[in-house]
């Protein structure tokens, strides 16, 4: 394991002594419900959750919000801008009160071409977000709707640590309407294959 994913990373940068860190990091404690960003914000800082969990999404054109990924501690979010060109329609909302630590966009950059340990951790935590929507979009090719929600309902059923020292599972935080999202099916749906299996 390198020293940066064993240290975390804020704590490798003050190791490190890296000049401007503590002018370009932030640490909050939001409250559940908050919108940390949202659509059309095209730039973001870099998001480290400490504790708690968020959700990533889309609005439709009518405004719904339509969730596509759920991070939680040690995972990163937020607009890279690597795409230039690329739109950055996202929104991100706490699940429950949250810990997190923003690192300056350009800050955050310029050590990823010049730290090859920060180049590592975030080269391996894409990697990890990679691999997650790709097995959730084989999940949605591969197996019926009821499936699809049981192994969704066993992946999130882990406990996390809010701000506020509170363990939850994260099945129990996300909305029914959340899980629709995110495997392709209907609140109904979900609904109903939650009730059956009790």
């Amino acid at each position: 394991m390198s020293m940066v994913a064993e240290m975390g990373l804020y704590n490798y940068l003050l190791t490190k002594n890296i000049p401007g860190v503590k002018e370009k990091t932030a640490f909050h404690t939001i409250k559940k419900g908050t919108w940390l960003y949202g659509a059309p914000q095209r730039f973001t800082d870099i998001y480290e959750i400490i504790s708690g969990a968020v959700k990533l999404g889309r609005l439709s054109p009518k405004g719904k919000e339509c969730v596509y990924e759920i991070v939680t501690p040690g995972e990163f979010f937020g607009n890279l801008a690597f795409l230039p060109d690329a739109p950055f329609n996202e929104f991100s909302k706490t699940l429950t009160a949250t810990e997190i630590r923003s690192y300056d966009l350009n800050f955050l950059k310029h050590l990823m071409t010049h730290d090859p340990e920060v180049a590592e951790l975030f080269y391996g935590k894409i990697v990890e977000r990679w691999n997650k929507t790709e097995s959730l979009l084989f999940y949605i090719r591969s197996y019926e709707p009821r499936k699809r929600i049981e192994m969704l309902q066993a992946a999130m059923h882990k406990k996390i640590m809010t701000a506020v020292n509170r363990e939850v599972f994260l099945d129990k935080i996300i909305s029914l309407q959340d899980m629709a999202d995110l495997t392709a099916t209907t609140r109904q749906l979900v609904a109903d294959t939650l009730h059956s299996a009790l």
